[in-house]
C-alpha cells in the first residue's frame, strides 16, 4: 500500500520543500529535510527520551495528573460540604456531579504541564494559574496560519500571510516572547538535581560522529518537542474523553478493568500492572484511530527517476503521501470505521488474520518509518497513566451542553454525531468535550 511505499521501505524520499514554511531561526527534526541530518538529530534525542529519563520524570507526572483530577473534581467537593442534609440517596447522588468542563482547554493545560516540565522542568501551572494559558491559544492561532503556508508557501514568499492571518501573526510573536521568558528560565534554575530533557540534550551525543547539538539546536529541538508533544496528546485526550463519555459500556469496561488491577491511587505507575491495562489501551487505540491528532498528508517528495506507490509510477519532484485519517476510516482496512470499538485492538497480532494484520499495519497516528514521532513513547505513558487516574479516582459524563460531536444534517462528515469533531490545522484543532466529573463513588461491600 502507499503507506508502505512512501514512508517505510527506505527509499530516498525527502520531505516536501513546503516544510520550510515552518522553520523559524533553525531548523528541527520535524522540518530538517536531509536525511543523514535528521539522522544525526534522531539518535541525539532518543538519548533523551530513554527509560531512565522517563522514570525519573515519574513522580512529576502523577503529581501533575493528580493535581488535573483535583481541579475537575474540586467545585464537587466544595459543594458537598455545603449541602443540606435530608435528601434522597438518588437526589444527593445526582447533585455530587459538577459542573461542565471544557476538555479541550483542560487537556491543553494538562499536557502543556505534563511537557513543560518533562523537558524544561518549568512549573508554568496553567491547571491552577491563568498566567499562561494564553500560550495554548496562541499556538492554535499561530497553527492556522502555518497549516496554509505549508500548502501554499508562496502566501508566506509574498507576504500575503500578514494580510490574511494577522491574529496569527499577533498569536505567533506572544508565544515566540513566551519561549524567551521560558529559556531564560530553564538557564537560570538550579539544573544540577534535574534529569529532564533539555539537560540530557545538552550533553548528549550522537554515536556516529561524537558531535551534540548546538546550541541554536538544543532551543530549537527542545520547543518544537513542547509545542508538538503538547498539542497532539492534548488532543488525544480529549478524544478518548469524548469516546469514553458516549461509549458506556466501553468506559465501564475500562473502569472496571483498572479499578480491579490497582488497589489505591499511589500503587498506579508505570511497569507490568499497567501495561496489563488492555482494554485501557484498547480504548486509547481506537481514540486515536478515529480522530488522529494529526489527520492530514505528511507529504513527502517523490525522489529524481520516479517511483511505484500502491501501483503506480509517480514522476520524481511529485509531493505524495497518505493522509492519516482516511486511511484510519478506510472501510476495506476496518470494518464499520465510524463505530468506536475498542475491541477490535484486543485481538492479538501473531498468528491473526490477514484482515488484522493490515489493521495494524494501516495504524498510524504517530505516523510510521524513520521519521515517526519520537515522542510516541512519552504520550503512550502519559495517556496510560492519565486515564488510569482518572478512572480509578472519578466517573464523568457527557454533559447536557455538549456539541462536540458532529450534528445530523450538517455537510459531509460533519454529520456523524458519535464522531469528535476536528479542524485540520498541521494539528488537529478542537472544541470540547463538555463532561461532568464527580469523586468516584465506592460502595461498601454487602455484608
Amino acid at each position: 500500500m502507499g503507506l508502505k511505499n512512501i514512508y517505510k521501505d527506505g527509499k530516498p524520499y525527502l520531505k516536501s520543500k513546503n516544510y520550510a514554511a515552518m522553520v523559524h531561526q533553525a531548523t528541527n527534526t520535524l522540518t530538517v529535510r536531509d536525511r543523514k541530518d535528521h539522522g544525526r538529530r534522531r539518535r541525539v534525542i532518543q538519548q533523551g527520551l530513554s527509560d531512565s529519563t522517563l522514570r525519573a520524570f515519574e513522580p512529576y507526572m502523577y503529581e501533575i495528573i493528580n493535581r488535573f483530577c483535583d481541579r475537575m473534581i474540586q467545585t464537587v467537593e466544595e459543594e458537598h460540604q455545603a449541602r443540606e442534609c435530608g435528601q434522597s440517596h438518588n437526589a444527593l447522588e445526582n447533585q455530587k456531579w459538577n459542573t461542565s468542563r471544557n476538555m479541550s482547554e483542560w487537556c491543553n493545560y494538562l499536557a502543556f504541564d505534563l511537557m513543560a516540565t518533562f523537558i524544561f522542568s518549568g512549573k508554568y501551572n496553567m491547571l491552577e494559574r491563568e498566567q499562561y494559558r494564553y500560550v495554548v491559544q496562541c499556538i492554535e492561532q499561530s497553527n492556522i496560519r502555518v497549516s496554509s503556508i505549508l500548502q501554499a508557501p508562496i502566501l508566506k514568499a509574498f507576504r500575503i500571510d500578514k494580510i490574511l492571518f494577522p491574529r496569527a501573526i499577533v498569536a505567533r510573536n506572544m508565544f515566540l516572547g513566551f519561549v524567551g521568558k521560558l529559556l531564560r528560565d530553564t538557564k537560570k534554575n538550579d539544573r544540577s538535581q534535574r534529569k529532564d530533557l533539555f539537560e540530557m540534550l545538552s550533553h548528549a551525543k550522537d554515536p556516529e560522529s561524537g558531535n551534540g547539538f548546538t546550541p541554536e539546536e538544543i532551543v530549537a529541538e527542545s520547543v518544537t518537542l513542547v509545542v508538538a508533544g503538547a498539542d497532539t496528546s492534548a488532543t488525544a485526550m480529549a478524544a478518548i474523553f469524548f469516546y469514553l463519555s458516549r461509549n458506556p459500556d466501553a468506559y465501564a469496561r475500562a473502569a472496571a478493568e483498572v479499578r480491579s488491577t490497582f488497589d489505591s491511587v499511589e500503587d498506579i505507575q508505570g511497569g507490568a500492572k499497567l501495561n496489563s491495562c488492555r482494554y485501557l489501551r484498547a480504548c486509547i487505540d481506537e481514540a486515536m484511530r478515529m480522530s488522529p491528532s494529526v489527520g492530514q498528508t505528511l507529504a513527502r517528495e517523490v525522489p529524481v527517476g520516479g517511483a511505484v506507490v500502491d501501483g503506480d509510477f509517480i514522476p520524481g519532484g511529485c509531493d505524495v503521501g497518505v493522509p492519516i485519517y482516511a486511511i484510519h476510516h478506510k472501510e476495506d482496512i476496518y470494518s464499520d470505521p465510524f463505530n468506536y470499538n475498542p475491541e477490535r485492538w484486543m485481538v492479538e497480532k501473531e498468528g491473526a488474520s490477514q484482515q488484522v494484520s493490515d489493521m495494524y499495519a494501516a495504524y498510524n497516528p504517530f505516523s510510521v518509518g524513520p521519521r515517526s514521532c519520537m515522542g510516541k513513547g512519552v504520550a503512550l505513558v502519559e495517556m496510560m497513566a492519565t486515564f488510569a487516574v482518572v478512572l480509578f479516582r472519578m466517573d464523568f459524563k457527557m454533559a447536557d451542553t455538549d456539541t462536540a460531536g458532529g450534528k445530523p444534517g450538517s455537510v459531509y462528515g460533519r454529520h456523524r454525531a458519535s464522531e469528535y469533531q476536528l479542524r485540520d490545522h498541521i494539528t488537529s484543532a478542537k472544541e470540547g468535550p463538555m463532561l461532568r466529573f464527580r469523586p468516584r463513588i465506592v460502595k461498601p461491600a454487602v455484608a
